[in-house]
């Protein structure tokens, strides 16, 4: 795992859920540990090349925040053989050419313009009297893959 900060909530929650989801349904798997990019693709090429240098037999990559270019810069490099699945978060011109060549095999997508809608829902409610979270709708997430890109 490749975190953007370990001090952000957002990536210790994607943390924790991915250490839960390990350990209930793959625990003959080993996480060999989350390493801090700060969402630079420069230093998470870094943090992968290495990961791919120590664990030669590596199965994936999950890469929690951004940068997912240096990650996939560093399987590209690996070659071709066995490679790890790379999964990252946030469709982005980078991430679809990663997608489009294979390097990358999904991406979770949260919705910015839900994201957004419900931060002025938030705003307009409370500066009206209403509850905060009236009318806020639930966050959008999709799974991008190659077959299914928008």
């Amino acid at each position: 795992m490749i975190a953007g900060s370990l001090s952000y909530r957002g990536h210790e929650e994607r943390e924790l859920g991915f250490m839960g989801l390990m350990q209930a349904q793959f625990p003959h798997l080993q996480v060999v540990g989350v390493r801090e990019g700060r969402d630079d693709a420069l230093t998470n090429y870094r943090h992968a090349s290495a990961l791919l240098r120590q664990h030669p037999d590596l199965v994936g990559l999950y890469n929690i925040g951004g940068g997912a270019e240096g990650v996939g810069r560093a399987l590209q490099e690996r070659g071709t053989g066995e490679r790890a699945v790379f999964v990252t978060h946030g469709l982005t011109p980078d991430t679809r050419a990663l997608l489009s060549d294979g390097t990358l095999d999904a991406v979770i997508n949260q919705h910015p313009q839900t994201m957004i809608l419900n931060a002025v829902r938030i705003f307009t409610n409370l500066r009206d009297g209403r509850r905060a979270k009236a009318g806020v709708e639930p966050m959008r997430i999709s799974i991008v893959l190659c077959e299914n890109m928008p």
